[in-house]
């Protein structure tokens, strides 16, 4: 006679599984800002998702990547849309074009993406790696500046307008931090914002012809 075989294990009422990529990513955000980012482990992160940390760890091999993985796509995004830009569209025209629409692709694909930014921006435990990370952006739009006009991406001129554009998104970005909804008019003032820097950019860039 077989043993019957014991019932299965029952999850704790009120803490449904989560098994997408994105919805265990929106409970790690919400983590963070809640209880910090070193406070956070991937246990916690696990145990309030209903996953193992197995789970957790077959999306992102670390805990900063949780955070930083995303922003990284939105970097790549960068080059890839200005890299699909008009030859004959003046350069400038086209970062700013690009800038603005990449950020509305990535708040379209994550309603967290300034809490995200918050944490980026906020988290001493982050920082270590923000520097990195924000070069990256910036190369992005130095490399295509670079290629546009054929002057080096390591010169000055090229590099300046990478960091200063960065520059310039960050700063917008960081004001509209206390925002309790920011995304619907952070999109035109972005806009605004970058006009008057892009077009006084791409006077300078017509200096090399």
């Amino acid at each position: 006679m077989h043993a019957t075989p014991p019932p299965p294990r029952r999850r704790s009422p009120g803490r449904p599984a989560v098994s997408s990529r994105e919805d265990i990513e929106r409970v790690a955000i919400r983590l963070f800002l809640d209880h910090g980012y070193a406070a956070t482990t991937i246990p916690m992160i696990a145990e309030a998702s209903g996953v193992s940390r197995t789970s957790v760890f077959r999306y992102w091999g670390t805990k900063s990547e949780i955070v930083w993985g995303t922003f990284d796509v939105h970097t790549r995004r960068l080059s890839e849309l200005l890299d699909a830009t008009d030859p004959a569209e003046p350069a400038m025209r086209a970062v700013r074009a690009c800038v603005v629409r990449n950020l509305a692709l990535s708040i379209e694909d994550s309603s967290l993406w300034m809490e995200r930014f918050a944490l980026l921006d906020t988290s001493p435990d982050l920082r270590s790696e923000e520097s990195a990370h924000w070069l990256s952006w910036a190369a992005a739009v130095t490399a295509f500046v670079a290629r546009r006009h054929g002057i080096p991406p390591g010169g000055v001129m090229a590099q300046s307008i990478g960091g200063a554009v960065q520059a310039a998104f960050l700063a917008v970005l960081r004001s509209w931090l206390t925002e309790p909804s920011p995304s619907a008019a952070l999109l035109p003032e972005l806009d605004r914002e970058l006009a008057p820097l892009c077009d006084l950019l791409q006077t300078w860039l017509g200096t090399t012809h």
